[in-house]
């Protein structure tokens, strides 16, 4: 025994340096997988952020799933199908609602089989009226930042404070539904040119479909030499020159803005509160600047009299230009620098003040499409009914039964005739709800499409599908779409995901998902997805004087449509329209109170919201008044949705509040503000794509809603 003992340590290593090597040659076929939520670990409730996969397979081939999920509640997976040949990385990005504020875990799987995960990711979920910024910034801390917030509730401060998420190139979003999460980008014209064709693609759609851009332009020949910028932001530049900051940048950055629209007190730009005493070394610096003028914009701030700063609506979105790169200094040591960002950015006033700003409660505008689009074919129980049989069952279980088995002197039966009572009630109420809700499948679709503009006219669309199930039944629904996503209904902050458990599927060129529908219910689901226009709808609008304009409306879809409301100068008008597939009809339209002008509906008259939230509040109860929940699909309620938040009630103040609450791109309220103009029209039985519900049933409806931005021509 005593011989052998020297020669242990010697087997052992032996035995080390075996399971080393074979450590190694496992290692060799491991694979890598790497998650990166939303914008840089940010994101806000009720939007869409984009999670990014990088996955390396260094081992065989296999055809792989990649699943995300919240860590907790009954809320979406997200699945996508990935090919891995060996060697080879792959990286793809997935569009995801933020309607939880769980945690999340991803795995990668083979053949049903894990082989990575991760198990603890999070995400700073902020509030959905928080600012988010995001942040492609030329140097690793630069671009903006902004004021804190000074609230006396800590819980006010993390949940309300404007956030930057400082984004990188290379996990930058190629999806513009998964962009949709981001009030405002700032980029930088020396990253730009870097953006793959792909990125910039998406990055432009999403300025069209509402996202708001600040670029600084480090170089003009990085706009003019890079196509798909030079048409977005379609500006002349100047040659860069070296000019004295003085105070006009501080005094733009605290003087507040006007506007002839009254947007919730939450939105409202306003006049910021101490934004600190000018900086004397600043002003007295040199900034080198160009020239900046856009194409049916206006200037922001001059400095040595010429346009440093300009500012244009394109498509329903918007671009700031800065002729000069704020990344350098003299205004990156600029003491005031973050109240600028926070004005250039559009970051309410509200936000900045001692009290934070009461939004509990708020609902989300789905739940009034939910109120259209509900299957009529379901009735609720009155209240007063339900009370008389409540009354009625205690009566008989109590008083009566006692009376009459003491009558007949069998009161020991009362052990058989309160089970029959039990019975006989649930027999009678289940026949009530069967009569009350028994019907046929029903889906019925409502499509909120935006033509965007550019070289080639592009579709982004909101399908709002409402299943009626006549059992417990899961539904498939999807389509053939390259970018987007599929949610649930989103009932608000407090209320979160509102319809059942769903299962989405994603693989290249295709979206699907499964739904749970409950018996006798009807639940609400948004496909958000892009398409080429294909020649549907085209029109022009011309000025021909004080507000009077010239409409032109071209009808390329296959029925007809049958109205139209125009939002011009703040208000929206009614345009009297019927116009059959392939014709083309010009309207004059005349804007104002004189008493031959158009009627109009101006954003005074969308304030009350009332029945708005009585029919969703009585939506989502079980008892009470049927109809109370419901609301009629007309083309003015329709285009009242498309302004969430002018949707709304005044506190005591005399402050409005915004009632509503919306995902990115579909609130128009600030488009109105900014002047900008924008065609509704509605068509019913129409679709612009296939019936995203993947099932057939005998009762199915279908309406569009086209949204479409126009940019003024003004006769000579």
């Amino acid at each position: 025994m005593h011989a052998a003992t020297p020669q242990f340590p010697r087997r052992l290593a032996k035995l080390g340096l075996v399971c080393l090597l074979a450590g190694g040659s496992l290692a060799k076929g491991a694979v890598q997988f790497d998650v990166f939520m939303g914008f840089a670990g940010k994101a806000r409730q009720g939007e869409w952020f984009p999670v990014t996969f990088e996955i390396f397979n260094d081992g065989p081939t296999f055809d792989g799933q990649v699943e995300l999920r919240p860590r907790f509640g009954d809320n979406p997976v997200y699945r996508y199908d990935v090919e891995l040949a060996t060697n080879t990385r792959k990286r793809f990005t997935l569009a995801v609602f933020a309607d939880t504020n769980s945690g999340w875990s991803a795995k990668l799987k083979n053949g049903g089989k894990t082989v990575a995960k991760h198990d603890e990711l999070r995400l700073d979920n902020s509030d959905p009226d928080t600012v988010l910024i995001g942040a492609l910034s030329g140097q690793q801390a630069g671009g903006p930042v902004l004021p804190k917030t000074r609230f006396k509730s800590k819980w006010d401060n993390d949940r309300f404070a404007p956030r930057v998420a400082h984004l990188q190139l290379d996990t930058f979003p190629d999806d513009p539904i998964a962009l949709s999460g981001l009030n405002t980008l700032y980029l930088n014209s020396a990253r730009a040119i870097n953006l793959r064709t792909e990125q910039a693609a998406a990055l432009s759609t999403w300025v069209l479909g509402g996202g708001h851009l600040i670029l600084a332009v480090d170089q003009p020949g990085d706009v003019t030499s890079t196509p798909w910028l030079a048409s977005l932001i379609r500006g002349r530049f100047g040659p860069v020159q070296n000019s004295a900051a003085g105070q006009a940048l501080h005094r733009w950055a605290e003087t507040g803005g006007g506007s002839d629209i009254t947007l919730p007190a939450w939105q409202q730009l306003g006049a910021y509160p101490d934004v600190g005493s000018p900086d004397a070394t600043f002003a007295a610096g040199q900034l080198a600047t160009a020239e900046v003028r856009l194409a049916k914009g206006e200037a922001l701030f001059e400095l040595d009299n010429r346009p440093v700063a300009a500012e244009a609506n394109r498509g329903l979105g918007q671009v700031s230009v800065l002729g000069f790169n704020p990344e350098r200094e003299p205004f990156k040591s600029w003491t005031n620098r973050a109240w600028f960002w926070a004005r250039l950015a559009k970051v309410p006033a509200v936000w900045f003040e001692k009290e934070a700003p009461q939004q509990y409660g708020r609902s989300s505008i789905d739940g009034v499409y939910g109120a259209m689009l509900d299957s009529r074919q379901v009735s609720k129980l009155p209240i007063v009914w339900l009370l008389l049989l409540l009354a009625a069952y205690l009566v008989i279980i109590g008083p009566v039964d006692r009376i009459w088995l003491k009558r007949i002197d069998k009161q020991m039966l009362t052990w058989l005739t309160f089970p029959a009572y039990v019975a006989i009630f649930s027999l009678l109420i289940y026949f009530i709800g069967y009569k009350l809700r028994a019907g046929q499948l029903e889906l019925n679709e409502l499509h909120i499409v935006d033509v965007l503009p550019g070289q080639q006219e592009v579709l982004r669309g909101r399908s709002y599908v409402s299943i009626y199930s006549p059992l417990n039944d899961d539904y498939r629904l999807g389509g053939s779409f390259e970018q987007g996503g599929i949610r649930s209904e989103y009932g608000g902050a407090f209320r979160g995901n509102m319809a059942s458990s769903l299962r989405v599927q994603r693989a290249p060129g295709q979206l699907e998902a499964s739904a749970r529908v409950p018996i006798w219910t009807s639940r609400l689901l948004c496909s958000e997805w892009l398409a080429p226009a294909n020649g549907g709808v085209t029109a022009a609008l011309t000025k021909n004087g004080r507000a009077s304009y010239e409409l032109s409306i071209k009808n390329g879809l296959d029925k007809a449509i049958t109205g139209a409301m125009l939002l011009v100068e703040g208000k929206v008008t009614e345009v009297e329209l019927q116009s059959p597939p392939g014709g083309t009809r010009t309207i004059r339209v005349h804007i104002g109170s004189s008493p031959d002008s158009d009627p109009h509906i101006d954003f005074e008259s969308f304030s009350h919201a009332g029945r708005f939230e009585n029919a969703v509040n009585a939506r989502n109860m079980v008892f009470g008044d049927t109809e109370g929940g419901r609301i009629d699909p007309s083309l003015v309620n329709l285009v009242a949705c498309s302004f969430p938040a002018l949707l709304g009630s005044s506190n005591p103040a005399g402050r409005p509040i915004g009632d509503f609450s919306s995902s990115g791109g579909l609130d128009l309220s600030a488009h109105a503000e900014r002047g900008g103009a924008v065609l509704f029209l509605l068509a019913k039985d129409h679709a612009p794509i296939p019936s995203t519900g993947l099932f057939e049933t005998k009762l199915a409806q279908a309406r569009t809603l086209y949204r479409i931005p126009l940019e003024i021509t003004e006769t000579e």
